[in-house]
């Protein structure tokens, strides 16, 4: 430390004190102060004063200064020495980066000599996964051909059904078209033969009475195209379960929507409702009326599809909800009130709570309902899980989001205390 401080000193004693550098050509003034030859010179010259020393101030006549040797011989060997100390610095500092490049050409050499062996060994794997993978896809080809010939000949067959019985409607509304006119015929010649011929004989004219032919009952298009455009692509997918995976993103009930008399299972799966209310948190966003509760997630774009297993309960409602809904006023579920929704009543009593009211008729008792919700499309359908047969379909569906909708409804005595349940599929 001392040396350094030695070391310090001397420097300051050969530094300038005009440029703050080491002398270059060192001069001495009367007051025994030293400065660069230029410095002192450069100073006088810009100076209006009288020449003097810039450190003390005293005035030098005549601008005279003497060179002292001694003092320029040190400053030479302290230039000398620095710069060897300089470059050795620079050395030191090359050979410590040219290591510091070595350590990490051989760290490269080595990460590379791994990277080569993990493409020798993604090339390998990669072609056994590609040859399995290629299997896998030939046999789910294979089955989704099969699906589709299948599908296709049961739509060919629906057509051809439809298209026999229109073509019937057809040849009865000809055939009843063909007597009328012949009707008409008799008419008209009757009553241009009214002033011609007796009374008598036109009274006894034979004319057929009218027979009013109902309307057959059109063609519904909507019918045929909600019952092929459905979740088609998970409807193979149910067929071909044990070949595929995975299922459906499950969905969970939101504790902080459910009315306080409903009860949730540990795993928000299940949802029964109880006589007496639950001690539960006060929220905004809890149906105080209504026994409902909304699922968690929340949906604002793309195609979202779920299950729910109602078993033998008596009465439910299910469906869609605006996430806007009141949550604190008895609310009529319909469209316009932010409800898109099936209802069971009365145990066989399916209603779709549009506006107004569809009755439905489903050919089995519906245990497990399945709802299809398109942001994009703006429709609702639902669907017999069991079997994927097309309940109903609500269109213009519009809301800035939306949200899984579940009502257990009153339990009625234990009648319908069965629980209502999301559905994650197991396969």
């Amino acid at each position: 430390m001392a040396g350094r401080g030695t070391e310090q000193s001397l420097l300051e004693e050969l530094t300038c004190a005009i440029c703050c550098d080491l002398f270059t050509e060192p001069v001495m003034l009367e007051c025994m102060h030293h400065f660069c030859k230029g410095c002192i010179q450069a100073h006088w010259q810009s100076s209006q004063h009288p020449p003097s020393c810039p450190q003390c101030r005293r005035e030098i006549p005549g601008r005279t200064f003497r060179t002292p040797y001694l003092v320029a011989g040190v400053v030479e060997k302290v230039r000398r020495y620095g710069l060897q100390e300089h470059r050795r610095q620079i050395q030191k500092q090359l050979e410590d980066a040219l290591q510091a490049h070595q350590r990490e050409m051989e760290r490269r050499v080595r990460t590379k000599h791994a990277v080569e062996e993990d493409i020798c060994s993604l090339t390998k794997v990669s072609g056994e996964l590609h040859a399995k993978i290629q299997a896998e896809f030939e046999r789910l080809r294979q089955i989704l051909v099969e699906e589709e010939r299948v599908v296709l000949m049961e739509l060919a067959k629906e057509e051809e059904e439809s298209l026999v019985r229109l073509q019937g409607d057809i040849w009865q509304l000809e055939n009843g078209i063909l007597e009328l006119e012949r009707n008409m015929e008799c008419i008209q010649q009757a009553l241009h033969e009214l002033g011609d011929v007796a009374l008598v004989e036109v009274e006894s004219l034979e004319i057929r009475p009218l027979v009013r032919v109902e309307a057959p009952p059109s063609f519904d298009a909507d019918r045929l195209r909600d019952q092929y455009s459905g979740p088609l692509q998970y409807i193979f997918w149910r067929r071909m379960l044990p070949s595929i995976s995975p299922a459906p993103a499950p969905l969970t009930f939101d504790p902080e929507t459910a009315h306080p008399n409903l009860v949730l299972s540990e795993n928000l799966r299940a949802v029964t409702e109880s006589r007496t209310p639950q001690p539960v948190p006060s929220s905004p966003k809890r149906f105080q009326k209504c026994v409902n509760v909304l699922g968690s997630e929340v949906f604002a774009a793309g195609s979202h599809y779920w299950e729910v297993w109602v078993g033998g309960k008596t009465k439910w409602d299910l469906g869609v909800a605006a996430e806007s809904v009141d949550r604190a006023a008895k609310v009529k579920l319909c469209p316009e009130n932010g409800y898109w929704s099936l209802r069971l009543r009365n145990r066989t009593e399916y209603w779709a709570a549009a506006t107004p009211w569809v009755r439905l008729y489903p050919p089995r008792r519906l245990r497990k309902v399945g709802v299809l919700l398109d942001c994009q499309a703006g429709t609702v359908a639902f669907y017999n899980a069991e079997d994927m047969a097309h309940l109903y379909t609500f269109r213009r569906v519009a809301a800035p989001r939306l949200c899984p909708f579940f009502s257990t409804c009153f339990s009625d005595g234990g009648q319908n205390a069965e629980p209502m349940r999301i559905c994650h599929l197991a396969l």
